[in-house]
């Protein structure tokens, strides 16, 4: 019986991981994962070695302080796959960890592929040459991804977003509003402070000031969407310092919160896509410790940091980066975004387009199952 062993050390990772696992199953393939995940991971039967918030760090500051952690980590996984004749290694996103890693699996002979392409058409496109080098296969997601990975000849496939078949708003809009307890003339802004703990540390407390602040102009009801990775108390310590109330919401209920939202204050990432397939106006925001950001500015190569604006190649929904994340500018936008009627109706039309090329028909999950299933000569529906 194979074993492949999987690396997915954030949370969107674990989303698409599981996407993954479950197509294997539906298969009966026969594979037996291992690895790295979190709770979704341990539902299917992954035998999670290491839990994925144990690799929840950002920044290259905060990468460099957790280093000793991480080497430990890399070579407990090493090991296991060595233990176990790991048949293939899967490998999602998270490029600092994996990229590291993939050397090590190339030089034992373990077949590598990649799930989620490290963004170098943003950011150190020198991480090519260690992807040409170290990985087997990558799956990338983006169109204009095909381009590069064409140029570089490096084995690719190209598989679409797996997001948009995982998003699920199954209450109509006025009715979880009116279960959230929302009387018709009140504003609902939701926070999505991050999916790790060093993010939330880092924005949450901006977010609070800029809803005290908003409170004072209009009549509005506050919730936090709460990461599946993120500790509660690291949260409601935060929130104890806040004169506001926010109500704490899983992340279970999330696309029928956002669906409900009037507005969302959000940190870059894959919740901005997200945000935007749903259709909810938003602001997106980020922060990195000031060392972290001086070293990793000189590496980016794009002047926007949100993927809903360089899909659609201008400037869509706000981007709070840095020097420009503030709780004033947080009011601004997303005054803005209440009391601008037409400037609401473009970003809507603009998240229109995106849906569209984001949503192709592709079936993410089918297309790796058959490329890892036809490589390592797995049969579907063979029994083991």
């Amino acid at each position: 019986m194979p074993n492949v062993l999987v690396i997915a050390a954030e949370n969107s990772a674990e989303n698409y991981g599981a996407q993954v696992i479950d197509e294997f199953k539906k298969h009966n393939s026969g594979i037996n994962f291992f690895g790295v995940g979190g709770d979704k991971f341990v539902e299917r039967g992954v035998d999670v070695l290491v839990h994925n918030r144990e690799l929840a760090v950002i920044g290259i500051i905060e990468v460099i302080s957790s280093l000793l952690k991480l080497k430990r980590i890399m070579k407990l996984l090493l090991r296991a796959a060595v233990e176990r004749e790991a048949a293939a290694v899967l490998l999602i996103d998270y490029p600092d960890f994996n990229l590291r890693i993939a050397k090590k699996f190339k030089k034992l002979g373990i077949p590598v592929y990649y799930y989620i392409s490290p963004t170098v058409w943003a950011w150190r496109y020198s991480r090519v040459k260690l992807i040409k080098k170290y990985v087997d296969h990558i799956f990338i997601i983006f169109p204009f991804e095909v381009e590069i990975f064409e140029k570089e000849k490096i084995p690719f496939t190209y598989t679409g977003h797996p997001l948009v078949p995982m998003i699920k708003v199954d209450e109509e809009r006025g009715a979880f509003r009116e279960k959230l307890g929302l009387e018709e003339s009140e504003i609902l802004l939701t926070l999505l402070p991050g999916s790790r703990g060093t993010e939330v540390v880092f924005l949450l407390a901006e977010m609070l000031k800029a809803v005290e602040l908003l409170a004072r102009e209009f009549k509005i009801k506050v919730f936090l969407l709460l990461a599946d990775n993120i500790e509660r108390e690291l949260v409601t310590g935060i929130l104890e310092g806040s004169s506001q109330q926010v109500v704490i919401i899983e992340q279970r209920q999330g696309h029928n919160l956002i669906n409900a939202s009037d507005v969302v204050v959000t940190t870059c990432g894959t919740s901005n896509l997200e945000i935007a397939v749903i259709g909810t106006p938003f602001v997106a925001v980020y922060r990195l410790s000031k060392l972290s950001y001086f070293l990793g500015k000189r590496f980016v190569k794009i002047d926007r940091y949100s993927i809903v604006n360089i899909l659609a190649q201008k400037e869509v929904i706000a981007e709070l980066i840095q020097e420009d994340y503030s709780a004033g500018n947080i009011v601004k936008e997303v005054r803005r975004i209440l009391q601008d009627g037409d400037f609401r109706r473009e970003m809507l039309v603009e998240f229109d387009r995106i849906r569209e090329k984001v949503t192709r028909g592709q079936d993410p999950p089918r297309i790796i199952f058959d490329k890892i299933s036809q490589d390592l000569k797995i049969l579907p529906n063979q029994k083991f």
